[in-house]
């Protein structure tokens, strides 16, 4: 069994298993599922089971040092699982663009330990249509134990004193639109993902990561959207997440809702520099730094903007 040890914005890690593939395979046709894992993992060898009968090209599951004991034992009874083990802790999303970087497919499906799936959720027939309409990201929809739909899809709004928001809706009909895949999960069509980017791993905390991604994704002229034939639970509680404002969110602002579109480009306007300083929290050097890092950011993809956030929320289609 072969490990190898590489870098990436995430840090070093270790690739271990996989026995069966061909590295050297061309074709990035199939799917292949990225797992992420976290708190407990009562049912580890069952769902690794459930997920290489899906008919995936590959599993990769996602991993925090040091090497989880059943790393070997597992590698060694399901041929199609590899385990990337990360050294040091890293953003989510930089751990996701690592995992991509080594899938063998041009369709990455990422979900987290603690969701049910069942072969069903992502048959043949299902892959096919998604992988047709060539999106970014589609996400699946989650139904709680009664078969309620949950509020998964995200749409950006105005809040009353017109600040940025984001408002919870169920996903109904066929193709709704989100701002940010819900909790990373989605079937990703990877050259487009790393097309606009990717996950920005500057960005430490997970509710900033994925909207600043999404946001980031609409305002290039891309769509994230719900597919209601993919369908899927939790086995626990959802966990909750933690919106609270840090140094992600002044990156995200930046990046996303100080940016104003004016003819054919956008710019990130002086006046917003004030705003920032005033607000940012930190000192006036280190928020001179940001600044100037976005900035030239901006100027460097400022004829890749297709709206601006005040733009996408005249737009977004709510029919959906």
């Amino acid at each position: 069994m072969s490990s190898i040890r590489s870098i990436s914005d995430a840090g070093a890690y270790t690739v271990v298993g996989g026995g069966i593939m061909d590295r050297e395979q061309k074709d990035g046709s199939g799917l292949s599922i990225v797992l992420l894992n976290r708190g407990a993992k009562p049912f580890r060898t069952e769902l690794f089971s459930e997920l290489c009968k899906l008919g995936v090209r590959e599993v990769i599951s996602i991993e925090s040092g040091p090497c989880p004991y059943d790393v070997d034992v597992l590698a060694k009874r399901y041929e199609r699982l590899r385990f990337m083990i990360f050294a040091r802790d890293s953003s989510i999303g930089a751990r996701i663009d690592a995992a991509f970087r080594e899938s063998m497919s041009d369709y990455v499906f990422v979900l987290q330990g603690d969701m049910k799936i069942t072969a069903s959720a992502i048959s043949s027939r299902v892959f096919s249509k998604i992988s047709d309409r060539g999106r970014l990201c589609t996400v699946p929809v989650f139904r709680d134990d009664d078969g309620e739909l949950l509020p998964s899809a995200m749409a950006p709004v105005l809040s009353k004193d017109g600040r940025f928001d984001v408002q919870p809706m169920r996903p109904e009909g066929a193709e709704a639109p989100t701002v940010m895949p819900w909790d990373y999960a989605g079937i990703y069509n990877k050259e487009r993902h790393f097309a606009i980017g990717g996950f920005d791993s500057a960005i430490p905390e997970p509710w900033w990561q994925k909207l600043e991604y999404g946001m980031r994704a609409w305002l290039w002229g891309e769509e994230i959207r719900t597919h209601s034939a993919l369908k899927m639970g939790y086995m626990e509680e959802i966990p909750p997440e933690d919106t609270s404002v840090g140094s992600g969110y002044r990156r995200f602002f930046l990046k996303t809702l100080a940016v104003k579109r004016r003819g054919d480009s956008t710019r990130l306007p002086l006046s917003r520099w004030w705003l920032y300083l005033r607000t940012s929290g930190e000192n006036s050097r280190a928020a001179k730094d940001s600044w100037k890092d976005v900035r030239h950011w901006v100027r460097s993809n400022r004829y890749r903007f297709t709206l601006d956030a005040a733009g996408l929320i005249e737009l977004w289609d709510w029919r959906e």
